[in-house]
């Protein structure tokens, strides 16, 4: 397996470059603005092909370069049915950013129970609503590698106060999605440090006092 990290945008967003091998095939998960050239670059120098852009959850500061990562590598885009909604929305003004929102047409759905084969890599679909809609989580089972989008964070989760957002839901996802996973599951987020889950199950202070959220 090949993994590499591209961090960019105004708010230090993370998207990830996933290969099975060198030659192989690809996905990136995620495009930050000003990571597009980067991610295709890196691909080259591993001989892979990208063959799919995936998005964990359709908030502005993780789809900024789709167009130009798209128009590079030829890659096809995938993004949860419940996220389209989202993409409607005005998000970088109600940020206060005056810039125009990318076009994002999906040419196919995340869906649970419908792994995606990336080589000889399997990433399972875990949708993990609570942060938007349309959130997912990506799980490679042999490799123990765990992307969370905004779900999960070290020593956090997602924000519940944007559109759509719920701290309840949000919780709920984290502790029957992706807990359940196994402790020595590697945490790879949107934003922050690599992390496991047992060290959040163990730290974090959002699960911590989960009884506190938590029917």
């Amino acid at each position: 397996m090949l993994l590499e990290s591209f961090e960019g945008g105004p708010v230090d967003t993370i998207g990830y470059l996933l290969a099975d091998r060198r030659g192989g095939t690809a996905v990136v998960i995620d495009a930050p603005l000003a990571t597009a050239s980067a991610i295709v670059e890196q691909a080259r120098r591993w001989e892979t092909r990208i063959a799919h852009l995936l998005i964990t959850h359709p908030h502005w500061d993780h789809f900024l370069d789709n167009a130009e990562l798209l128009r590079l590598s030829g890659a096809t885009l995938g993004l949860h049915r419940e996220g389209l909604s989202m993409l409607e929305l005005p998000q970088l003004r109600m940020f206060g950013l005056d810039e125009e929102m990318p076009g994002c047409k999906a040419d196919f759905f995340l869906e649970e129970g419908k792994p995606m084969l990336v080589g000889d890599l399997t990433l399972e679909i875990l949708h993990c609503p609570g942060h938007c809609p349309g959130s997912v989580a990506l799980f490679e089972p042999s490799e123990k590698l765990l992307f969370t989008g905004d779900v999960l964070f070290a020593g956090s989760v997602g924000r519940a106060d944007l559109p759509g957002g719920d701290m309840e839901t949000l919780l709920r996802s984290i502790r029957e999605k992706l807990l359940p996973l196994g402790d020595e599951v590697r945490v790879l987020a949107g934003h922050g440090s690599e992390t496991t889950l047992g060290e959040e199950r163990r730290r974090n202070p959002f699960l911590v006092g989960r009884e506190r959220f938590w029917p």
